[in-house]
């Protein structure tokens, strides 16, 4: 690490005096240039004033218009000078482009749907990828956090040397002090983010998942084990919170935009990915084996975001606007113009002013529409029961004949990995939208039907384990495919620049806090509804939150993130609408049609 920290900063260094030179480049040939065009310009100043003696008598009558349309030539000519000037600033090249072609809608990247540049060119799909993947190893801690204490079960009570003696209590609040953590995780996140970059700010998660996990690897070897393990286990909740932020922040700004939705849900899909992965490896080695290799993990992760670079925007919005041009030139691969997409991006800071956004910013205009639309969509996701049906879960599989619950944990997570890569194709070809109304659809028909199936069986009928299994694959699979990454891609996408941190850090620590809330509430809620009002009550939020998707969402997919900005503020794109137009209105009709056979198929079976 020392290592590769040196070479970073050696890194910096030749970056620095390269933007050195390129300063002094853009200026010498600006110099060149006046100097190159100033005896053209002196004979052409002749040849004007000529034809103006000669003209003067015959435009006497009409000496106000003439007035008129010379400064109106004169204010653009200003104008395009301004404009000449601020591409040379921001080393644009505006000699390649032809006037008198038609590149089509400008969609942000280059001049065209189709993301190609103005000489045809298209972005690169590998430079992103990869560096989302190694992004997503973030994520993957996430999940890494979250699963560890699932394989765990009583061993923490047991006697050293397999456990370290705590209560059951104390073991319990181990388990849950992590969302407290990843609460304040995400206030702090919200705050670095825009101070240090996207990249550092992941960069200090990774080492705070380091600490924690060594601090549980060696909580045994000292008396006060309980102390050190709960510190541990605070420093892995604020590392998720931190990335549960930043990841998908980062991978947003750095997508192009038609493949933005789908780079975005390798968020989800790496969360998914750290569960499984951690719930095998802790059914074949013990509590501190985990511990060290969640910890290796973590280094991995603080290796690698070194050869990831910053997120374009945040440079601009911090004036390196040559080291902004450089990294988009990474991103978007070699030989491709950026010069639009760096337009774009200077345009769209330069309508939020110079400002860096203060708290009272997000409650007015365009920023307090998209913080509702990005807390709502949180709290929806939290509320769809997703808790209550990991804590049936095991009741579930143990009716279907199996009792093993590291089984059907394994089998759950399997499932989510999955539907969640096929959430990954699907979200840029269908839509933000389609996805989550197909998801609402499903979980709401599977949710009425655990819920019958818990309601026959505390009264005394029979029912098979078999349909309720079913049902709760049919609720995963509709969970894991959109209303699990679609509120991370979500938000994401719909703050403005000068306020995406703050913003990002308010949804998401109510995501965390809301989690929190649904555990706790989750006793109080089965002694007082029953186990099938739970599931019913978790189906009317779901049912709920298709109309919300269905009447005031709209369509993120192919928007650049200053068009959508755009939206918010009242100037939306002429085809971004709320009424479900082109976001795969086709295929939430067949989930509508599925759920209703399902529905009634599942009702009759239970009826013979």
């Amino acid at each position: 690490l020392m290592l590769m920290l040196m070479l970073k900063r050696l890194q910096l260094s030749f970056c620095e005096m390269s933007e050195k030179e390129d300063n002094v480049f853009v200026v010498f040939d600006t110099a060149r240039t006046t100097t190159a065009t100033a005896p053209a310009a002196e004979k052409n100043k002749e040849k004007k004033s000529k034809k103006k003696k000669e003209e003067k008598k015959k435009r006497k009558k009409s000496r106000r218009s003439t007035t008129g349309s010379t400064s109106s030539h004169s204010r653009k000519g200003q104008h395009s000078h301004a404009s000449e000037s601020t591409s040379l600033l921001i080393g644009v090249n505006t000699r390649g482009l032809n006037a008198d072609r038609d590149y089509g809608d400008d969609d942000g990247i280059g001049n065209g749907r189709d993301g190609k540049d103005v000489y045809g060119r298209k972005p690169s799909t590998l430079s992103p990828f990869l560096f989302s993947i190694v992004a997503g190893i973030g994520a993957l801690m996430f999940g890494f956090g979250v699963g560890y204490t699932g394989p765990l079960k009583n061993v923490l009570q047991e006697k050293a040397p397999s456990g370290i003696g705590i209560s059951s209590s104390q073991q319990d609040i181990f388990g849950s002090v992590a969302n407290i953590g990843a609460m304040g995780g995400a206030l702090v996140a919200g705050v670095l983010v825009d101070l240090l970059g996207r990249t550092k700010t992941i960069f200090s998660a990774g080492v705070l998942f380091v600490a924690g996990f060594l601090c549980i690897a060696f909580c045994s070897d000292i008396d006060s084990a309980f102390a050190l393990l709960m510190t541990g286990r605070v420093f892995c909740g604020v590392a998720v919170g931190m990335v549960s932020l930043c990841v998908p922040v980062y991978i947003a700004e750095i997508a192009p935009a038609s493949l933005r939705g789908g780079l975005g849900s390798i968020n989800q899909l790496s969360i998914t990915i750290g569960v499984l992965v951690v719930y095998v490896i802790g059914t074949e080695v013990d509590w501190k084996q985990l511990a060290w290799i969640s910890s290796i993990f973590a280094g991995i992760l603080c290796a690698a975001i070194f050869f990831v670079p910053q997120s374009p925007r945040w440079l601009c919005k911090k004036g390196y606007t040559v080291k902004a041009q450089r990294s988009l030139e990474r991103l978007r691969g070699k030989g491709y113009n950026v010069n639009m997409e760096m337009k774009n991006i200077l345009d769209g800071l330069a309508l939020e002013g110079d400002s860096n956004g203060s708290v009272f910013d997000l409650f007015r205009g365009g920023a307090k529409k998209a913080l509702i639309l990005g807390v709502l969509l949180m709290l929806f996701q939290q509320f769809s029961g997703i808790n209550a049906f990991v804590f049936f879960s095991a009741s579930i599989f143990a009716d279907a004949g199996v009792s093993d619950a590291n089984l059907a944990a394994i089998l759950f997570s399997l499932v989510q990995v999955v539907v969640s890569g096929i959430s990954c194709l699907l979200v840029d070809r269908t839509g933000r939208r389609a996805l989550l109304l197909i998801a609402g659809i499903g979980m709401c028909s599977s949710l009425l039907l655990l819920g019958y199936y818990f309601w026959l069986k505390d009264n005394g009928y029979t029912m098979s384990g078999i349909v309720a299994l079913v049902c709760s694959f049919v609720y995963i699979s509709s969970f894991s495919i959109g209303l699990g990454p679609i509120p991370w891609v979500v938000m994401s996408e719909i703050f403005p620049s000068s306020l995406r941190g703050r913003a990002s850090s308010i949804a998401t620590c109510v995501n965390w806090t809301s989690a929190f809330v649904v555990t706790q509430m989750f006793s109080s809620m089965k002694s007082s509804f029953g186990e099938s009002g739970v599931f019913w009550f978790y189906s009317v939020i779901c049912f709920i939150m298709v109309f919300y998707v269905l009447f005031f969402v709209p369509e993120t997919k192919g928007r650049t993130l200053e068009q959508i900005e755009g939206f918010f503020a009242g100037k939306p794109s002429p085809d971004q609408r709320v009424d479900g137009a082109g976001t795969g209105g086709a295929l939430v009709k067949l989930a509508a049609l599925i759920a209703l056979l399902f529905l009634g198929v599942t009702l009759f079976v239970a009826s013979i």
